[in-house]
C-alpha cells in the first residue's frame, strides 16, 4: 500500500497528453489588486477565465459592428 506521503509519478503518456492539451491555448498573466478575484465572485462570477473571455469577445465585436470605434478612422 502507498503511504499518503508518497507523491505518484506522472507517466509519459500523461505528461504528453497534457503537453498536447496545453499547445491548444494561448496563455497569458493577469495581475489583479488583491481582493479582486473575491469580489468577482461576490458578484457572481465563477469563472474568472470564462468572464475574461466573454468581456474580450464583447468588445472585439463592439469595434466590428460600430465603424466609429475603429481606431483606423477615414
Amino acid at each position: 500500500m502507498a503511504k499518503k506521503n508518497e507523491k505518484k509519478e506522472t507517466s509519459d503518456a500523461q505528461k504528453k497528453a497534457m503537453k498536447k492539451y496545453d499547445n491548444k491555448f494561448d496563455t497569458m498573466t493577469i495581475r489583479f489588486p488583491k481582493g479582486t478575484i473575491e469580489l468577482l465572485h461576490e458578484h457572481g462570477v465563477e469563472s474568472i477565465n470564462a468572464y475574461v473571455n466573454k468581456l474580450i469577445e464583447a468588445e472585439m465585436i463592439k469595434k466590428v459592428e460600430d465603424p466609429a470605434n475603429k481606431k483606423d478612422k477615414e
